[in-house]
């Protein structure tokens, strides 16, 4: 589809508590449990709550997870599954980090924070890694690649950005898969209700824009001031990519698409990285022939969004 041959998806919501938050939450608790923590305490949209919630279970630790009070019912279930106590907060995203971040403070207790912490960002450095080892599989000959992901609070896209601005000098040894040959392009994927980072990107600015967030169907990305926006958008310059928003509308239909065409069930966030490859392959951004990897983020089952 849209004139695109090489385009592979990267299912990262099969991860085992489905979603690529497993990635960097795993670094985390281990370092929380090694310098002697004994409760975790994470705010979230639902994913990186039930990914902690699940690691702290495997630790041996107690867990509270703030999350907003409208996020989706399964997700919530299953951070009470792990036995972590949940608190339901009103309000935006930011309030739910407030709370988590004054209970945090509490001794014996750590504030996971993954938009904030960088243990999360280096856990999240084996995407970009795991993505040039596939890519030098596939082989690039010469032509550009690229990754399309999701972007909120950017902890992903610049774990994959450390792993991949390093990874064309880095030796292997015998046997090892080799590293792609370039560096690709990273391209952030956006909801138009919630756009900071693409509205820089247009503007030629380097921080994030000024955004008043509207109520949208991604709320995995709903990040209106995203801790690590700057470094993003460096990142997107520093590889020649891009950032690109969507409408929910767009959104929605690229969920659908994605299941119907290739039977991929991702959830609406996951999905707006396949609405801006769309939106990447129309304007020429993409070639025909270059090759594209597409992060799913996270499964369907975790948050079905509105049919």
């Amino acid at each position: 589809r849209h004139g695109l041959n090489r385009v592979y998806a990267k299912l990262d919501g099969a991860n085992p508590t489905g979603s690529y938050k497993d990635r960097g939450m795993s670094i985390l608790v281990s370092v929380a449990r090694a310098i002697g923590a004994s409760h975790l305490v994470e705010d979230s949209s639902g994913n990186a709550g039930a990914s902690a919630a699940a690691y702290a279970a495997r630790a041996g630790m107690s867990c509270t997870v703030y999350a907003p009070a409208n996020a989706p019912a399964p997700k919530l279930r299953q951070i009470r599954a792990y036995g972590a106590e949940l608190i339901p907060v009103p309000g935006p995203r930011s309030a739910v980090a407030d709370a988590a971040r004054n209970a945090g403070s509490v001794p014996g207790a750590y504030h996971v924070s993954h938009n904030d912490n960088p243990l999360f960002v280096v856990g999240n450095q084996s995407l970009g890694f795991e993505l040039s080892e596939s890519a030098g599989a596939l082989g690039c000959d010469g032509l550009p690649w690229h990754i399309v992901m999701p972007v909120g609070g950017g902890a992903l896209f610049m774990g994959a950005a450390m792993a991949l601005l390093g990874s064309s000098t880095d030796q292997t040894g015998p046997g090892e898969l080799s590293p792609a040959p370039s560096i690709p392009r990273l391209h952030a994927a956006q909801t138009t209700h919630c756009a900071p980072i693409a509205e820089a990107f247009g503007r030629g600015e380097p921080d994030p824009a000024s955004v008043v967030r509207r109520p949208t169907v991604c709320g995995g990305i709903e990040i209106e001031r995203p801790h690590r926006g700057s470094d993003i958008l460096h990142a997107i310059a520093a590889t020649g990519g891009s950032a690109v928003a969507r409408d929910d509308t767009d959104i929605l239909k690229a969920r659908d698409d994605l299941a119907m065409l290739e039977g991929i069930y991702a959830e609406p966030t996951s999905a707006s990285a396949l609405a801006a490859l769309a939106q990447l392959a129309a304007a020429g951004t993409i070639g025909p022939d270059d090759l594209v990897f597409v992060i799913v983020t996270g499964s369907g089952l975790k948050d079905p969004g509105p049919a």
